[in-house]
């Protein structure tokens, strides 16, 4: 165990640089197989805000070379470290990153040149293990933007000895985001021609990122057992649904896990006042702060809902749309966090005017207001279409703070239904997509939320559930085990002459 060295490659991982939960998955997941005695390290791009907020950068290499179609780019590598220790590297091309967002501007959509900023990134990896001397068991890619590694492993690295017995495994955080961009950018990949056909990374007629971890990995993972059987079906598959259903043998879903530090009502400083299973009242002082600052009226006397998301149709705003006018009737209080569709935003707005005392939207990025809403809400809601795990689910259940769930992906999985299981439930789900079936649960919940006794009970066996990262950790390394096992005696095996890909300079 001591031996297995993993190469985390993602475009995000917190604290560093983050959008989304890919970020967590890749800041959190190797802090946890550190501990059970992994040698792991990250590997990401230094963006600007990088750049900006890492007092310490140490150089790796100067002036590598990465060729992207027919022109050569030159890139710097540099380390710096997590809190507990673990090396992280950064690939640095300022033409590349050095922006203010990501991925795209808010106003002019996704960089253009998102192509190549990300073929430079994949074929980076290997870069980075020469220039450090170091040579990962285990690839462990992640989401398009570095899932052309799995392509170029398995067409090239592959047949240097250093990487014989090395695998590669591709998690799907989200499938809806594929990385597609025209024929013509085929050619910057360096790639053989043989990768590009119906077995390879074309996608009809266009060139498919994605799709190559998918062919390309040894072994696939996504971050829920739900999701995992959802993305082989063509609902939740996006075209890629078939690639999957023939790979299902080497496909797992684990289930994400979350920063039990941080999200800890023990010891949050966010809050007001704390508090523990053992101890609730705290959290009706952090209910009436968060009712006090929102100015909402008998905030302690009607029950108070949260939500947080990204104010998307994935996240089922389209359901809460449908269903307030009806809600808002009901004696609640409703707070709302998130950024995103301004056609939603306004249409809430327009409700927030009619029920000014019971509605609160906030339209920003705001942590302390998250961690306040997940410790004073009573219910939480989270009626996602698809969700391919989900944190907030999560933090609420850690927070006593009872979540109201759409039966689906990672919400499934870590829910269990008090009407089902009454003496073991943890929440309330709704399995028809349909304004009716959302509404009906959240009522549900509201009824049950009378009966003090019973409902105190759901909070302390909702917040003694295990989420940690520990948890998945162990069953990764079952996954990377697999993987190497598999891998016993490549090195001796016989192969076509490999072609100039990316790294071989």
């Amino acid at each position: 165990m001591s031996e297995m060295k993993i190469l985390f490659c993602a475009s995000e991982a917190a604290p560093f640089a983050k959008t989304g939960g890919l970020a967590d998955v890749a800041g959190s997941l190797p802090e946890s197989l550190h501990k059970l005695g992994c040698d792991v390290r990250i590997f990401m791009p230094l963006y600007r805000s990088v750049r900006d907020n890492l007092p310490s950068l140490h150089p790796v290499a100067r002036n590598m070379i990465i060729p992207i179609g027919t022109h050569d780019y030159h890139i710097h590598l540099w380390e710096s470290r997590t809190l507990s220790g673990t090396p992280v590297y950064f690939l640095e091309k300022d033409e590349f990153y050095d922006r203010s967002y990501l991925y795209g501007s808010p106003l002019r959509g996704d960089y253009e040149d998102n192509a190549e900023r990300f073929i430079a990134l994949s074929m980076g990896a290997r870069q980075l293990c020469d220039s450090i001397g170091w040579y990962p068991s285990i690839f462990h890619l992640h989401d398009w933007q570095t899932a052309l590694a799995a392509a170029y492993f398995q067409m090239n690295w592959r047949y240097d000895p250093k990487f014989g017995r090395s695998g590669t495994v591709f998690t799907i955080h989200n499938i809806a985001y594929q990385g597609v961009f025209p024929a013509g950018f085929f050619s910057l990949t360096n790639l053989p021609p043989s990768t590009w056909s119906l077995q390879g990374i074309e996608f009809w007629g266009q060139c498919n990122f994605m799709k190559a971890g998918l062919v390309y990995s040894d072994f696939i993972t996504t971050v829920s057992p739900r999701y995992a059987r959802e993305i082989t079906t063509k609902d939740f598959g996006f075209g890629l649904e078939g690639i999957l259903e023939e790979r299902k043998d080497s496909l797992r879903g684990i289930l994400n896990g979350i920063d039990v530090n941080t999200w800890d009502p023990q010891t949050d400083s966010f809050l007001p006042h704390r508090f523990s299973k053992d101890d609730l009242s705290g959290k009706k002082v952090c209910k009436e702060a968060l009712c006090s600052r929102m100015g909402l009226e008998n905030s302690c006397e009607l029950p108070l809902i949260g939500m947080i998301g990204r104010l998307a149709t994935q996240k089922g705003f389209d359901l809460l749309e449908k269903i307030l006018p009806d809600l808002m009737k009901l004696p609640v209080n409703l707070v709302i966090l998130g950024t995103g569709d301004t056609a939603i935003e306004e249409k809430i707005r327009d409700m927030e005017k009619l029920y000014a005392n019971h509605l609160k939207l906030i339209t920003r990025y705001d942590e302390e207001m998250a961690h306040l809403i997940e410790a004073g809400a009573d219910i939480f809601l989270m009626p996602s279409r698809y969700e391919p795990c989900g944190l907030n689910q999560m933090y609420s259940l850690r927070y006593g703070t009872i979540p109201v769930v759409h039966a689906t992906g990672g919400l499934d999985n870590s829910v269990l239904d008090v009407m089902v299981y009454p003496d073991t439930g943890t929440g309330f789900k709704f399995y028809d997509y349909e304004p009716d079936a959302f509404l009906d649960s959240v009522k549900s919940a509201l009824d049950l939320f009378k009966e003090v006794r019973k409902w105190v009970e759901i909070q302390r066996r909702a917040m003694i559930e295990d989420f940690s990262w520990d948890k998945s950790a162990s069953q990764y390394i079952e996954v990377y085990e697999k993987v190497l096992a598999s891998k016993k005696g490549f090195g001796t095996r016989p192969g076509p002459k490999p072609g100039p890909i990316g790294g071989l300079v």
